[in-house]
């Protein structure tokens, strides 16, 4: 939602039913779908500057890993929901792991196959390295486990083929 949106949204709501501080105000616009719960927190807290990376809104945390988070974001002009994966400052500090990145960043891209996320572009915005990957909407293998609990040998071995 952009600023002039948010004003023209505000001026339409009668006076008597505005809200009346900013945690209110954050409520409805999530109730109304306009933002994000994740967007709505990170208002609140004083973080919007981190709402976007690039070309890219981010809307959601997906994980979190030891070189940096991965986010679920849309693309500005193309409306695509994606998955960031971002490095972490501190991660960029390190040549090392900037060499790192960018060679993993380099072997997604020669990866294609139906059961791999595609890699759509990788980037640098405002010094955060980040790759571009394709959304896949669900749970992840470390959130099954925790919902169900230990999977199967041959659950394991059909997840690896």
């Amino acid at each position: 939602m952009s600023e002039d949106e948010l004003r023209d949204w505000i001026a339409a709501v009668p006076v008597e039913k505005r809200p009346d501080d900013g945690e209110t105000l954050a409520r409805e616009l999530v109730r109304l779908k306009k933002l994000t719960k994740f967007q709505a927190e990170q208002l609140y807290a004083g973080k919007g500057n981190s709402l976007t990376l690039g070309n890219y809104v981010i809307l959601d945390k997906l994980g979190q890993g030891g070189m940096g988070v991965v986010l679920k974001a849309q693309h500005k002009r193309m409306a695509r929901v994606v998955a960031l994966k971002v490095m972490s400052p501190a991660a960029a500090k390190s040549p090392d792991a900037v060499k790192r990145f960018h060679r993993e960043v380099q072997t997604a891209a020669k990866l294609t196959h139906p059961n791999i996320v595609t890699a759509f572009d990788a980037d640098e915005a405002k010094g955060t390295h980040f790759l571009v990957m394709e959304y896949v909407k669900g749970d992840d293998l470390s959130q099954l486990v925790k919902k169900h609990g230990p999977i199967s040998v041959e659950q394991a071995i059909e997840c690896i083929i």
